[in-house]
């Protein structure tokens, strides 16, 4: 061992130009709280990060954490798979100078949220959630401009508007929508479409975060004028359980799709025209609960699907049997077929037919004028007078009119009701303010419900 004296030290200090001179180790303390306003609680396990240097912690059940840098910090940011469903992404914040300092990053309150991203809307107390996203085209870069999306729930208070579980919001010039209003405790459904676009009818579990973000890809739909078919794309998967091991005979559907497939003996699955667009896919099997999750079928093909079934837990001495539930609306319209009033067309006709200008034409006494599919109006006649007037139009029961329908594709169309005299629709859907024929169409998406 080489030991220096304190003469030979000053002496070596003297030649410091010759040889680099060894600095004590300096470390800062970073202490701070990561916050969630949104759902006003701390944000427990998010991740933390100091930059630069990259040393990181974790939040504890408090929201607070502590970091020890080797060097100055400048900024620390929090991520958390909270921040990527809301849309925030991370958090940021940069770091006063100092050996110990404290931080605190927290996300910006649901109000402050809605003002910003829904300026002029009137915020309702049970309806105070935002969904908001970007459409794309399944080709992966096509923003899609002017599009419909269409939110429904299944419970809570209805739009002030139309008296039910509905509302519609068009995309921007750059594909991004706001659809402010949604219920935040209850489950949601997307879907969005337009004349040459659609997507599959998407499902968000309701939970207690008032801001929620989607993206949505739109396939392209069939073209009658040019012939060209609706793009589709090979979907393959999996089935396994909770051991990874292959779940074998389970039922897979794809929203839009009226096959169902089986998985084989190693749990893999395959659908070789699926519709493109972001869908929904539905896996069940005996003593297995159901799982529904969306996957984005792209033009250009998609990684395999991965589902995870667990095992039902079922109570001993508890008989469960499978139960097929109808939807509401679907049994309102095979309640007003069995009366026979009027004329009903359901997709087994509807899908023969070109466009949606086309469903209608060829119906005795409903005129359809107008010279294409994106411009056409219903009348029919009127018994007290020598004329006719425009057709009352109602979708997925409530009211409408020809301008929205000329703007909904026919291949979401489930079925079709039309009543040359008012006075043979059903009570509901007769007008007070006149007396003209009621036209009542219904969506897919409606009858999934």
């Amino acid at each position: 061992m080489l030991v220096i004296g304190p003469t030979e030290a000053r002496s070596h200090a003297a030649h410091a130009g010759a040889l680099p001179m060894l600095m004590p180790f300096a470390s800062d303390t970073i202490r701070g709280l990561v916050y969630d306003s949104l759902a006003q609680r701390p944000l427990v396990g998010a991740s933390v990060i100091a930059e630069p240097g990259g040393q990181s912690a974790t939040t504890d059940a408090t929201g607070r954490f502590v970091l020890v840098t080797a060097a100055p910090a400048t900024r620390v940011s929090a991520f958390h798979l909270t921040l990527d469903r809301t849309g925030i992404g991370s958090l940021s914040a940069a770091v006063p100078a100092g050996s110990s300092v404290r931080v605190t990053l927290a996300t910006p309150s649901s109000r402050t949220a809605w003002d910003r991203l829904c300026p002029g809307v009137v915020r309702e107390a049970a309806r105070d959630g935002v969904v908001f996203g970007t459409i794309r085209s399944a080709d992966g870069r096509t923003r899609i401009a002017r599009a419909r999306v269409r939110v429904t729930w299944d419970k809570g208070p209805p739009d002030a508007a139309t008296g039910i579980r509905q509302f519609e919001v068009r995309t921007d010039s750059i594909g991004s929508y706001y659809a402010c209003g949604v219920p935040a405790q209850d489950n949601a459904y997307i879907v969005t479409y337009a004349p040459e676009y659609a997507s599959g009818l998407i499902a968000i579990a309701g939970d207690s975060l008032p801001l929620r973000k989607l993206d949505l890809f739109a396939g392209r739909l069939s073209d009658a004028a040019t012939a060209a078919p609706a793009t589709t794309q090979i979907v393959t998967g999996f089935v396994r359980d909770g051991t990874r091991r292959p779940v074998v005979g389970a039922t897979v559907d794809i929203d839009g799709i009226e096959l169902t497939e089986k998985t084989d003996l190693g749990g893999r699955f395959r659908f070789a025209a699926a519709p493109t667009g972001t869908r929904m896919l539905l896996s069940r099997s005996v003593g297995y609960t159901p799982t529904l999750q969306p996957i984005d079928v792209m033009e250009r093909g998609m990684e395999e699907v991965q589902v995870e079934l667990t095992r039902s837990v079922l109570l001993p001495g508890v008989k469960v049997t499978e139960r097929l539930a109808i939807p509401v609306l679907l049994a309102e319209f095979e309640e007003h077929r069995r009366a026979g009033f009027g004329t009903f067309l359901d997709s087994s006709v509807i899908e023969r037919k070109t466009n949606i200008r086309n469903v209608f034409e060829g119906i005795p006494s409903l005129e359809v004028t107008g010279r294409d599919q994106s411009e056409f109006k219903m009348f029919t006649p009127v018994l007290s007078f020598s004329g006719s007037c425009p057709v009352n139009v109602f979708l997925d029961g409530r009211k409408s009119g020809t301008d929205e329908l000329q703007a909904l594709p026919k291949d979401l169309v489930a079925a079709v009701e039309v009543y040359i005299r008012q006075p043979n629709a059903p009570a509901k859907y007769r007008p007070t303010q006149n007396a003209c024929g009621v036209v009542i169409v219904w969506t897919k998406m409606a009858f999934r419900r």
